[in-house]
């Protein structure tokens, strides 16, 4: 809930209803406090804002709220509030059904031992919380009772379900968890554990009654990302009623920030043939004309950045990515097959210290380089060091970025026994029965523009993977189809962020069924890009510059 923005705003949302409904407002203000807003957090002095902010926005309508020990449901989660099992046995509190309570307390005790780190994520199922309030409100005194109470209190609320549930969640990546979280989400939340925002929106659809809806505000990466897939196909079974999708500075005015971010509005339940609205606000970038923006689709019901769309279409595409903007035309192309089906897309090595092993090829001896190796064993009997080594680069189509070399003297044997202090190998060789073969490489990651190039005689590195066709004169059909505007488009669906992984690449839609003509123009390209390449002295076949 954080210091309570979201619930003080939903105080004049219930008001408003309450009013209508012929309520008095100082009625209506005890009433929404008590039944209709409920919040957590693991910061106290977050809870302590919300709990004042709540009381006095009471107090702003009913003068004798202050008076009549009304609290808000509200509380900060604390480890196991102060309790251990052994202080459980000297408790003494009647309960209706004893043994059932001395079994709630305990899953509760042992819930909350790492709540501090857990927070809302912790879950509750069974507890009979009738019958520990029951006991509770007999008004045994005991030194327990205060904590008792409290964490009570607080285990109710994690496990009853709602009607709604908004939140803006933490933002936190899987290299920022300490153990204690991180091995959690790894075993409660394998499908979002990338991140808490993604874990956040599995945990509330669970506290959401079917017939309820949960919104929130989350960075935009579980749209896309292939570690959300699994994410998005459980998203996808459910209904998105509505996005915005605000994409950076949202939030300008408090801070400038850059993350990208959406807001959605999500059912529980899959509503078959549903048509969600879907507001594509990223083009944007001053965060008051995203707010005029918003309000002017809301008039008119229409704009050229509001889009409509049946959520099944995403399930078309490879990945499910929530790209709602994709024309029907463009769906069409996802019936085709993929080019993992016509080649093997491959990961290149990491050196593991790449000062060390790769060299420009005008900094060594050229002697000791062998640029036209077709094997591993070929590379072996020739007694060379250095070899020509893809490692990605600048945009650059067809042919070229061929400037680097690795030390790969007998069969990278420097390489694959590199060791760190404590023995253990450091470099990680992917992939070796590829290396030397023809194939197609490309600059894993770009700000701009998807590119790839003609490869042949080299090894690769993980910044500059390959796709080997499983026939060879698919090669240049397949470099064709990589390298058109098309792709750059499919890419924006599948992949919108700057990384390409080959994953990514071998998931590309393509029909090989009349391949002739492009086959012939792409080697025409790849002919002319060597041309222009070895015109300059930066290529190791440079001969003369083309103005001699």
């Amino acid at each position: 809930m954080g210091s309570g923005h979201i619930l003080v705003y939903a105080f004049d949302v219930f008001m408003q209803l309450y009013v209508a409904e012929g309520y008095r407002e100082r009625d209506a203000a005890e009433l929404i406090l008590q039944n209709n807003l409920y919040g957590l957090d693991i910061d106290k002095r977050a809870f302590q804002l919300t709990y004042f902010a709540l009381i006095m926005k009471g107090r702003q309508y009913s003068r004798l709220i202050l008076s009549k020990d009304i609290k808000p449901n509200i509380y900060a989660i604390s480890d196991n509030f102060g309790i251990n099992e052994t202080e459980l046995q000297l408790l003494n509190i009647k309960f209706p059904n004893q043994k059932k309570a001395h079994q709630d307390l305990l899953q509760l005790i042992d819930g909350f031992k790492d709540a501090i780190d857990l927070g809302s994520l912790i879950e509750f199922k069974g507890i009979n919380f009738d019958n520990l309030k029951a006991g509770l409100n007999e008004g045994t005194v005991s030194l327990l009772y205060p904590a008792i109470s409290e964490m009570v209190n607080v285990g109710e609320l994690l496990q009853q379900k709602y009607d709604i549930g908004i939140t803006n969640p933490p933002y936190m990546g899987s290299s920022g968890m300490n153990k204690v979280l991180s091995d959690f989400v790894k075993k409660v939340y394998p499908d979002s554990k990338s991140d808490l925002f993604g874990v956040f929106i599995e945990r509330l659809k669970k506290m959401i009654k079917s017939s309820g809806y949960y919104t929130m505000i989350t960075q935009h990466a579980w749209m896309f990302l292939s570690s959300f897939e699994k994410l998005r196909f459980k998203v996808n079974q459910q209904t998105i009623i509505n996005m915005v999708h605000l994409g950076t500075r949202a939030f300008e005015e408090i801070g400038g920030e850059v993350v990208q971010t959406t807001i959605f509005v999500m059912s529980p339940l899959k509503h078959k043939s549903y048509v969600g609205s879907y507001l594509r606000l990223v083009d944007f970038k001053n965060y008051k004309l995203k707010e005029t923006k918003v309000l002017e689709a809301i008039g008119a019901d229409k704009a050229d950045y509001l889009y409509y769309t049946f959520q099944d279409n995403f399930a078309k595409i490879p990945g499910q990515p929530i790209s709602y903007w994709v024309s029907e035309n463009l769906l069409k192309l996802f019936k085709n097959k993929t080019i993992s089906e016509y080649g093997d897309a491959r990961l290149g090595m990491a050196t593991a210290d790449n000062d060390t092993f790769l060299r420009f090829w005008h900094e060594i001896d050229i002697n000791q380089a062998n640029f036209s190796a077709n094997s591993r064993l070929e590379a072996i009997n020739s007694k060379r060091i250095w070899f020509p080594y893809d490692k990605g680069g600048s945009f650059k189509r067809w042919y070229g970025n061929n400037e680097y070399l690795v030390n790969w003297k007998s069969d990278g044997f420097a390489i694959q026994t590199f060791k760190d202090n404590h023995g253990k190998v450091r470099s990680h060789n992917y992939n070796l029965d590829y290396i030397f073969d023809e194939g197609i490489t490309w600059s894993a990651l770009t700000s701009g523009k998807f590119s790839c190039r003609y490869s042949t005689h080299s090894l690769f590195d993980n910044a500059g993977s390959k796709i080997f066709a499983k026939n060879k004169k698919d090669t240049n059909y397949i470099l064709g189809i990589l390298n058109s505007p098309l792709t750059n488009e499919v890419f924006k669906l599948i992949n919108p962020t700057m990384n390409y992984q080959p994953g990514t690449v071998a998931s590309m839609v393509m029909n090989l069924d009349d391949k002739s003509i492009i086959t012939g123009k792409v080697q025409e390209l790849i002919d002319e890009s060597r041309l222009y390449w070895d015109s300059f002295e930066i290529s190791w076949d440079f001969k003369k510059h083309s103005l001699i």
